[in-house]
């Protein structure tokens, strides 16, 4: 998850996490012995000893949230969804899996609790005995290069085409069921993504004017892509940011019964889709085969939208968003998904058609407020350490968002938050 997107983790997914390649030995209906290759995720609660107890929890929330999808989501998802949708393709099969985290987080604790007490008393006498043995793990279906799959970022946008076509689906197949919505809400979480306000740490919000003095400190002057550092608007960028995060939050935090509340994945960057390898060298013909999503562990109820635009700033250069690359992008997902949801109204029926649209007007405002609410995030959580220099080290790190790694990425996305803001500036006022 995007959370150590600093580079300090360790595993593919890009947290504290031991990813490893097993290969299972079974008999087939027939008798024959096969070997199926799997992929096993583990997660240690003393891997994190490091760490606050508020982002210990959060992480411990993680493995619990992914879990119980697998266990007791995507049953429900798939039955809902029949066969007007393809989304059990574009979700890995899961052949096991199983947390414990007594002692730490009950079962019954919100998801979105960052202020639950620290379980460790004082001086942290009970710290290794409360994380000895906790944790959990998931066995998945393996992806890799040998099954035709592949992961990158950047990517295309024939590749981000097929992302978002896969995600789509994720967000249609709740859409509308408000039973189904709320126990999503009560066994996930109520408000999904690795970065929801509610989920951060308090202190993020609390130096993001300093955070972005910092970060301007260090870029202004840097070269011409950075002029836009020198508007006066955006020198005050932080203080705006600021100011407007609990509105921004608010307004993308639905509730169960809203008319575009949803499933989302929460954290929806490129490395989390393995992409068909045809991609590397075709363009995207939809009805091919899908793209496949991984990483549900910050998934809850918000608004698709919230999806769409933290995998076009994470994944996508500027280059390519260019003369209405963007808004091809976000005219593709919506129509992808208005297709999965007509089918899924008119199931499939050859007579009366009730046809559902998105406005787009609707769309394009939580596109915004999601970019706005995603610079928040990056600002509070990465941006204060940020130089010229640690853009260079992590130029090539795919996990990392291109805008904290790609300076044209992050002056091109300042300058349109920088206008999204003063959209929304007014409508508070």
């Amino acid at each position: 998850m995007e959370d150590d997107d600093d580079g300090s983790s360790v595993g593919n997914d890009g947290r504290n996490t031991f990813d490893e390649s097993h290969v299972m030995v079974h008999r087939d209906e027939t008798g024959k012995l096969e070997e199926t290759e799997l992929f096993l995720k583990r997660v240690t609660a003393n891997s994190y000893t490091h760490k606050s107890w508020t982002d210990m929890r959060r992480t411990l929330v993680y493995l619990r949230t992914e879990v119980r999808f697998y266990n007791e989501i995507v049953p429900l998802l798939l039955k809902e969804s029949g066969s007007h949708n393809d989304l059990e393709q574009m979700i890995p099969t899961c052949h096991h899996a199983a947390y414990d985290l007594e002692g730490l987080v009950d079962e019954v604790s919100p998801t979105t609790d960052a202020s639950s007490p620290s379980p460790f008393g004082e001086n942290d006498v009970q710290k290794p005995e409360l994380l000895n043995n906790r944790g959990g793990h998931i066995l998945l279906q393996s992806l890799s290069p040998s099954h035709g799959y592949f992961q990158n970022s950047p990517i295309t946008l024939q590749q981000s085409l097929a992302c978002l076509e896969a995600v789509a689906a994720l967000h249609a197949s709740a859409w509308g069921n408000t039973p189904l919505l709320q126990i999503i809400n009560d066994r996930l979480s109520s408000a999904g993504g690795s970065y929801h306000l509610q989920f951060r740490n308090p202190k993020e919000l609390q130096n993001m004017v300093a955070s972005w003095d910092a970060f301007r400190d260090n870029f202004v002057g840097l070269s011409e892509e950075t002029k836009i550092l020198e508007k006066e608007s955006v020198v005050r960028l932080g203080q705006r940011v600021f100011s407007m995060a609990e509105y921004v939050s608010r307004e993308l935090t639905p509730k169960l019964d809203e008319e575009y509340a949803c499933l989302v994945h929460g954290d929806y960057k490129a490395m989390n889709v393995f992409l068909p390898v045809q991609l590397k060298e075709e363009s995207y013909k939809s009805g091919s085969q899908k793209a496949i999503m991984i990483d549900f562990s910050c998934v809850g109820i918000g608004f698709g939208m919230s999806d769409v635009a933290m995998h076009i700033v994470h994944a996508v250069l500027p280059s390519d968003l260019e003369d209405g690359g963007e808004e091809w992008l976000l005219e593709q997902y919506l129509f992808a998904l208005e297709k999965v949801m007509n089918e899924k109204i008119n199931g499939g029926s050859e007579g009366e058609f009730t046809k559902w649209t998105f406005p787009r007007d609707v769309a394009m405002r939580q596109y915004q407020l999601a970019c706005i609410d995603y610079l928040r995030f990056i600002l509070g959580r990465f941006w204060r350490s940020a130089t010229p220099e640690t853009f260079e080290k992590k130029k090539n790190s795919k996990n990392t968002t291109l805008i904290n790694r790609n300076v044209e990425a992050a002056m091109t996305f300042i300058a349109k938050v920088d206008k999204y803001l003063e959209v929304f500036e007014n409508e508070r006022n």
